[in-house]
């Protein structure tokens, strides 16, 4: 199976029915985002003796803690759930090593507070804000063509131009010919959602 045809859901869903082939599926279409996410923490901490192997170690086990916790009646992208629990996983990671450095002061790290909890007693709608245009906006990303929805997600969550480019492994010019793409249909979208809000 190729990972470019299924969306999200559908390979949650085959994941849940003990698929083991989607799950690898979909761990290899996020494997690049946990990467650059780890990489981002083991950039800023890699001084206090932890390896980069850690650091993804902690991806890899906040990637499954979404994988399991994940609830897409709560109109919350996968995408957007992932990244949140990565960074939460890792933030908490990276708060654990400042403590064992008694000479340095945690006001130096990581703000824990800016992401929200993520366990078991956590509500969704915590992280991402439930309304009508989360729902609609939602419909729309998963309407897109499979390469103009990666890029646009990955936008949406502060990816720049040039990590676009290194996570799908495209070119600059490609990645700047989907965002335009993305920027069009962002537009396009906006028109008719604020249109049908007026009427």
């Amino acid at each position: 199976m190729n990972y470019k045809i299924y969306n999200d859901y559908e390979l949650i869903y085959m994941v849940r029915e003990n698929d083991d082939s989607s799950r690898g599926i979909l761990f290899e279409k996020y494997n690049p985002v946990i990467k650059s996410i780890a990489n981002e923490y083991y950039r800023k901490y890699s001084g206090y003796g932890y390896e980069y192997d850690d650091f993804i170690q902690e991806g890899y086990i906040a990637f499954q803690k979404a994988l399991c916790m994940y609830d897409e009646s709560k109109d919350c992208l996968f995408y957007t759930f992932v990244v949140v629990c990565l960074r939460r996983c890792l933030s908490t990671f990276c708060r654990k090593i400042s403590n064992n450095k008694k000479n340095i002061s945690n006001t130096e790290f990581v703000d824990i507070d800016d992401y929200s909890c993520i366990d078991e007693s956590s509500n969704i709608n915590e992280i991402i804000q439930d309304n009508d245009f989360d729902k609609a906006l939602k419909i729309f990303l998963y309407s897109l063509p499979f390469e103009i929805g990666n890029v646009l997600e990955l936008r949406i969550n502060n990816f720049s131009y040039i990590e676009i480019g290194l996570l799908l492994d495209l070119s600059m010019s490609t990645v700047n010919f989907r965002c335009k793409k993305a920027r069009d249909a962002v537009r396009y979208f906006l028109n008719n959602y604020y249109s049908e809000k007026a009427n």
